[in-house]
Order: structure tokens, then sequence, then C-alpha cells
């Protein structure tokens, strides 16, 4: 199947795993800068022996090459859009970033009109497909540490860029169940540091956080989410600098009724540890998959084999049903912070809640 890739900053590892794999072409990539996109296609040549075609006009790229598999790596803002546009262009699959969109609004838009067209849409959920992963929802499942009570997920960033991968997490752990009620909080920069007055969205809108905002869109400093599960399990969720302080980025425990389970961030192979009998923290290790470790690479291996079967986006660990639950609930604990209440699903307010407490939806 052809594949392109659109955003090379992120999108360069969708690249190199794409021009990796022997079911796919990579036959574009598309990039504002032209310099980064041609150092990215020389390296897939490099990689794959074949230099695909360098675009800086996505509409385009998608017209000319006319790609089965659509990569999109692009700013948060933009990855409701370019899904649509892929979709009108007859793309079979859509690989996009995390997270999936800025607001209930898009995320819900964008998984009908895939749904209506039968593309499969994926979501960069990438520690899904991890060995460390499946090791430790094997150990939940199987009763290793007794009944879980407490799932907590701590990450350096903003929610909505970073901590998007500790809700997903969280609910793959509990077996993906359905989340019943959120209440969270969060503080921003003052005013004065923040740059809203008179500000277009542009401020802060590339990676690293400026004046309270960050890929086009407001952030804030730290935040603190307490979710309940179906069942009763609860979730804890810290990010920014409301985070376990000196805990490494992804940091996840599970407590149970025997014993517990910790991921000590996303070092392979050194990350697992299990509560011991005497209280303590034992490592344990487990094999990487078959890609050695890259598990954009091995996500795209099931998106192509999902394509190629005729199977529906919730056989893909990251598939679109997965992904847009958890963005609610994420949007759901947004939503408890402005409003200062208890959420439930659903969540009714579509827009993005950090926007519109600022007055700029």
């Amino acid at each position: 199947m052809k594949s392109a890739v659109v955003g090379l900053r992120m999108g360069a590892n969708h690249v190199r795993a794409l021009a990796r794999l022997e079911q796919t072409d990579l036959v574009a990539v598309c990039d504002i800068d032209k310099e980064t996109a041609e150092t990215v296609a020389s390296e897939a040549a490099e990689i794959g022996g074949a230099k695909p075609s360098i675009y800086d006009d996505y509409e385009a790229m998608l017209r000319e090459t006319k790609p089965e598999i659509v990569g999109i790596a692009t700013p948060n803002r933009f990855h409701c859009q370019m899904v649509l546009q892929a979709v009108e262009a007859g793309a079979k699959a859509i690989y996009c970033e995390k997270p999936i969109a800025v607001d209930l609004a898009e995320s819900r838009k964008m998984t009908e009109a895939c749904s209506k067209a039968g593309v499969r849409l994926v979501v960069n959920h990438q520690r899904r497909t991890g060995a460390d992963f499946v090791w430790l929802r094997e150990q939940i499942e199987t009763g290793v540490i007794g009944d879980v009570y407490l799932i907590r997920g701590t990450c350096a960033g903003d929610m909505l860029s970073d901590g998007t991968h500790l809700v997903d997490s969280a609910l793959y752990l509990s077996n993906d169940r359905d989340w019943e009620w959120v209440f969270a909080s969060y503080h921003r920069p003052a005013a004065e540091e923040s740059g809203e007055a008179g500000s277009s969205g542009t401020t802060g809108g590339g990676y690293d956080k400026t004046a309270g905002w960050r890929f086009g869109h407001p952030v804030e400093e730290g935040m603190f989410s307490v979710v309940e599960l179906e069942g009763g399990l609860r979730v804890e969720l810290l990010t920014g600098d409301l985070r376990v302080p000196g805990r490494p980025y992804h940091d996840l425990e599970v407590l149970g009724t025997k014993g517990g389970l910790w991921r000590s961030g996303d070092k392979q192979g050194e990350n697992l540890f299990r509560r011991s009998a005497n209280g303590s923290w034992e490592p344990v290790t487990v094999a990487n998959g078959k890609s050695g470790g890259d598990l954009i690479q091995d996500a795209y291996e099931l998106t192509v084999s999902m394509v190629a079967k005729g199977e529906p986006d919730s056989s893909h660990p990251m598939g679109s049903p997965y992904a847009a639950r958890g963005f609610e609930l994420l949007m759901g604990a947004y939503e408890s912070a402005r409003t200062r209440t208890v959420i439930r699903r659903p969540v009714e307010q579509e827009k993005y809640p950090l926007a519109v407490e600022l007055g700029l939806e």
C-alpha cells in the first residue's frame, strides 16, 4: 500500500517506521519547512532504498500521489482538517498523532467522517503496542496483584498534549473500561505572563510552551484529575508542575489488594517493577516486540494488516473507539476544572473548555 506522512518533526518517526515496512511503499512526505523535508526524505531513502517525493502542499500531495495510508503528525489544531482532507482524497487508513483533536466537536466530526467513509482511523497512543504495557495488562488480568483499586499516572507537560497518553494508558490497563465521572483542577500562569490579551492564537504555536500557549492553543501549568471507572476503579492523573517530583516522563503505578506494579517511564527494559511480599520494588524484564522497540513501526504494521483484512478500527489497539473515549474523558477533566463540578458521560461541552474559560470560544 502507498503511504505518505505530513508534519515531519514528530513525523520523522513515522517516516522511518514506514520506510522499514515491506508492506508499504512510502511515496511522499510533506512539511512547510523544505530543509526538514529534504533531510527526512533522504533518511527514508537510506532506510528503504527509495526517496519519497517532497511536498510543502498537503492537498497537492494527496491529489497527486493518492496514498492509501496517511500519517498526520502536524500540530494538534490541524488534525481535524487534515483527517477530513485525507478521507475526501480516498485514503483507506489514517494514522493521526495524539491528541486526536483539540476539542470534542472536532473529535466527533473526525470519527463520524471516517466511519461513514469506511476509513480506518488510528491515533498514536503507541505505548499500547509496547511489550511492557502488554505485560502489565496481562499481570492485572490474571490477578497477580489481586483486585486493582487505583491507577496513578504522572507526567511532565500539559494535559492535552502529554496527559492524553496518561489517560489512554490508564484506560488500557483497566481493560478499556468505560469511565463514569471525573473531577479535576488546573492552574494557569498569571495574566500578565500568559499573553492572552489580543492573542491571535499563534502565540506558543510550536513544541515548547510560550506564555501559556503550545501547539497554537492555550495550556495550563499543572493539572490534577480524579476519575472513577466502571466497577469503582479509581484513576489519579497528575501533569505539569503538579506531577510527582522526581518521577520520569509517563510514570504509572497500579495498586492492588495483593501488591503493586510500577512502570517507571519509557526506558524499555529497565522500567518495570513488581512489589514483593516485603513491600520492596523488584525489577522485572520483558522482551521488546518484534521491531526491537519501535512502537510506531509495530502500530503501522498493525494498521496495514487491519486494512488488508478488512477489520474494523476496534481490532487495532490504537483504534478510534479507544482514542475517542479517552479524549472525551480528557475533555471532561478540562470541563470539570472550568466549572468546578464533577463531570459525567456524555460530556456536553464540545469546545475546548480552557479556551472557553479564557473567552477564546
